[in-house]
């Protein structure tokens, strides 16, 4: 792989955060659940593809490491 590619990879890249967007974390005692909510969205297909990126990315992100950055 030359320079030329390894930039054309990153640049494809989605980003996993997203500065345009709001992040509220919630829990539930009722049943010991933590939910995230992201909004500022342009519409439900925006969101929607965005729910499908972090439901394959988020667990792989999770599990990577136990240290924090």
């Amino acid at each position: 792989m030359n320079e030329t590619d390894a930039e054309d990879d990153k640049s494809s890249e989605e980003p996993i955060s997203r500065d345009d967007l709001d992040i509220e974390v919630a829990t539930s005692a009722d049943e010991a659940v933590v939910y995230v909510k992201f909004s500022g969205f342009g519409d439900f297909e925006e969101a929607e593809e965005y729910a499908e990126f972090l439901a394959e990315t988020l667990p792989l992100l999770l599990f990577e490491t136990t240290r924090i950055q």
